[in-house]
């Protein structure tokens, strides 16, 4: 049995890993979250509120937590905690790619300068403040910011008068914001679940159907082209830890790698119910467990979120939230 950590515990992922880790482990699971009410912090064993990301204690505050529960592994699933995970490194083991990566895919710029550089298929993609002058024929376009999460900010332009309108009422500047190639197909989100040694254990991709930010319906598929497309994101990138691509498909088939998020994703739950458990996996290769790879991932197995509740007693909440009368 392994104790883990896992942040963000309000969010899908959070939620996802937490449940996940109770479904098919008998690991102690600790969730944290800045929102000592969320869900997450209630269906984990054991719960807390932590500071922001953005806050300068935050380290100091997921440190005492891991003395406090004696644990073994943090489990990090939000964006806005990736860069400080060197802080935690030298006394935990945190399952999550080399910074050198994790500081690349957070730059959507230039982590898609560096695929393309490698040779990798990927969608012609500009600055704001480098674009050329786009000829009608040049649109659909997408628009969205160098750096964020969940779609926001992204948007599809229809023509240059919808391209002026983007950027004159966004608050971010134009080196901040980048312009891409609209690839109209399929979207896939794949799972890449390599190892702190270097070793990619499985590729699962998943089509996404629908999203809300994140995927509220999606569809584990073989999908060969997608898979081997991903590896070969894996071999350059090394990441050594979970990486999820996002990938759109264009009318020929092509995967395009549109991100790159170095963090399991929201979808990692349907990874673990299509036969790949990443969240075990990694959890007890991040421990020092030798682990193999689990073998192919069932296709076809399908993911729909829905609201769901959990119920707690307020001083319970207010016990984790630090809340005197």
């Amino acid at each position: 049995m392994v104790a883990v950590l896992v942040t963000g515990a309000g969010g899908a992922s959070g939620v996802g890993a937490i449940r996940s880790l109770h479904a098919t482990t008998d690991h102690e699971v600790v969730g944290v979250d800045m929102d000592g009410s969320a869900a997450g912090v209630f269906l984990a064993d054991d719960g807390r509120a932590v500071p922001p990301a953005s806050g300068r204690d935050w380290a100091d505050s997921v440190l005492a937590f891991v003395d406090e529960f004696d644990v073994d592994v943090v489990v990090p699933t939000v964006d806005e905690e990736l860069r400080r995970l060197d802080e935690l490194r030298d006394t935990v083991p945190v399952v999550a790619p080399r910074q050198q990566v994790i500081d690349l895919a957070l730059d959507k710029y230039r982590c898609t300068r560096r695929l393309e550089e490698a040779g990798h298929v990927v969608p012609d993609t500009w600055l704001a403040s480098d674009r050329p002058e786009f000829d009608a024929s040049a649109f659909p376009l997408l628009a969205k910011p160098r750096s964020g999460r969940g779609s926001r900010g992204v948007e599809r332009l229809e023509d240059a008068g919808a391209l002026d309108a983007y950027l004159a009422n966004t608050d971010r500047s134009p080196e901040e914001i980048i312009i891409q190639e609209y690839i109209g197909g399929p979207e896939f989100t794949t799972s890449v679940v390599a190892t702190t040694d270097g070793r990619t254990l499985s590729v699962v991709p998943k089509e996404a159907l629908e999203k809300d930010g994140s995927t509220v319906d999606g569809v584990t598929r073989r999908a060969t082209a997608v898979a081997e497309s991903c590896r070969a994101v894996a071999d350059t990138l090394n990441p050594c830890g979970p990486m999820n691509v996002q990938q759109m498909l264009d009318d020929e088939g092509r995967p395009h790698t549109i991100e790159v998020n170095p963090r399991f994703s929201s979808t990692s739950c349907l990874t673990v119910a299509a036969g790949v458990d990443e969240f075990d996996l990694l959890v007890r290769d991040a421990a020092g467990e030798r682990v193999e790879s689990p073998g192919a991932h069932e296709p076809g197995v399908r993911i729909r979120r829905y609201l769901d509740h959990v119920f707690v007693r307020d001083e319970d909440v207010r016990e984790v939230e630090g809340a005197v009368e």
